[in-house]
This record gives structure tokens, C-alpha cells and sequence, in this order.
């Protein structure tokens, strides 16, 4: 069968955009986070978009919410750590951004409170925790390793978040993080400059 000029316009159009999607690599739309960790359980958790795409907070094709005006930490707000590598919060053709969220605490209300967001990232490769508390963060961050010789960047766990984010390409560029005995901590906790506003399900007696 003969087809018309024009059903080949329409299916060298077709052939063109499904190029151009292949070409753009993971779809780029945003996903928000809806849940988080507290205590080991899993919690609802709801970010605040803002309408202004300037102050949102994304990561990958996450997005965690509206940048608050104030982002140096503060003891008043809650912590909202965001782990990587993670199996709670994952989109297909981004794996370097595999994370899960923990919650430092849980308001009082529903109504949204602000959050200061830390980067939680695993940098020995022995380590395998799936972390869902601020404790079980806070005692990996505390204990060291030694590098073998042998370790490649390419071996870190939290590998792809570190070159996309970090802008680290080199075990050199972890110099900054060793301590005074030449290790580093099995996992880095450190600011990621941004504080949120957030909600979650308010704190009960069983929590």
C-alpha cells in the first residue's frame, strides 16, 4: 500500500522527536519526596513547592521543596538528612540519586516547619546499612577508616552523588574531609546549605 506525502511527514515528525527524548537521557521532570524515615519507621513527608523555580531545592530530578530565605543552620529547626546511597526514594535512569530521607524529629502539628538539609553520604565500601534513623547516621559518621591502597574512587558507594553534586572526582578531593589520624569518616555528614519547610505527621506518645 501506497502511503500519502503527508503520513510521511507525520511519521518522519514521530521518528525526529523520539530521537530528541532518546538524546535528552532521564526524563528531567521533577518528583517529590513523600515520605521520610523517623526512627526507623517510614512517615508521610511533604515538601512546599514554591512558584518560583529559582529557590526550589532539587537534586537529580528530586525535589526537596522551597528554599527558606535563611539557609545557614539553626538550632530552632528540625534536620532533615538526605542519604546516599538510599532505597527508599528512586527514578528509573538515575541511580546515582538512589536516597532515603531521616527525620531528626517530628513536629508537634501538621503545619509545615522549617528543616535544615545535611548531605549523608557513605564513603566506605564496607559499609551496607540502609540508614532510617538520625542515630544510626550519627554513630557511622563518628566511626573512621583507613582508604586501602588499592581504592578507587569508583569504589565509593555514594560515587555518582559525589562527582554530580559534590564536584569531587578524586579521592584527593575528600582531602578536606580526613582527620587529624588520616581517616575519614565511614560516612560524611555535612551541610548541604539549603534549610526547607516540610510538613510530616505530628508527634504522638508512641513516638
Amino acid at each position: 500500500m501506497r502511503l500519502p506525502p503527508t503520513h510521511w511527514r507525520y511519521m518522519a515528525c514521530g521518528l525526529l522527536l523520539a530521537a530528541m527524548v532518546y538524546a535528552a537521557g532521564p526524563d528531567t521532570g521533577r518528583i517529590q519526596i513523600d515520605s521520610a524515615y523517623y526512627e526507623g519507621q517510614s512517615v508521610p513527608f511533604k515538601v512546599l513547592e514554591p512558584g518560583d523555580h529559582k529557590t526550589q531545592l532539587r537534586v537529580g530530578p528530586w525535589l526537596l521543596g522551597g528554599r527558606a530565605a535563611d539557609s545557614k543552620p539553626r538550632d530552632r529547626r528540625r534536620n532533615l538528612y538526605v542519604v546516599f546511597p538510599g532505597s527508599q526514594h528512586r527514578a528509573p535512569g538515575w541511580p546515582d540519586y538512589d536516597h532515603n530521607c531521616v527525620l531528626s524529629d517530628l513536629p508537634a502539628t501538621e503545619e509545615p516547619v522549617e528543616w535544615d538539609v545535611y548531605w549523608a553520604v557513605v564513603l566506605d565500601p564496607t559499609l551496607q546499612e540502609d540508614f532510617r534513623s538520625e542515630q544510626e547516621l550519627v554513630l557511622a559518621a563518628q566511626s573512621s577508616f583507613f582508604p586501602p591502597d588499592l581504592l578507587e574512587f569508583n569504589d565509593l558507594p555514594a560515587e555518582g552523588f559525589l562527582r554530580a553534586q559534590m564536584k569531587a572526582r578524586s579521592l584527593g578531593d575528600l582531602a578536606r574531609f580526613r582527620r587529624t589520624d588520616g581517616t575519614l569518616p565511614r560516612l560524611l555528614i555535612t551541610p548541604a546549605g539549603y534549610a526547607i519547610s516540610g510538613s510530616s505527621e505530628p508527634r504522638s506518645d508512641e513516638h
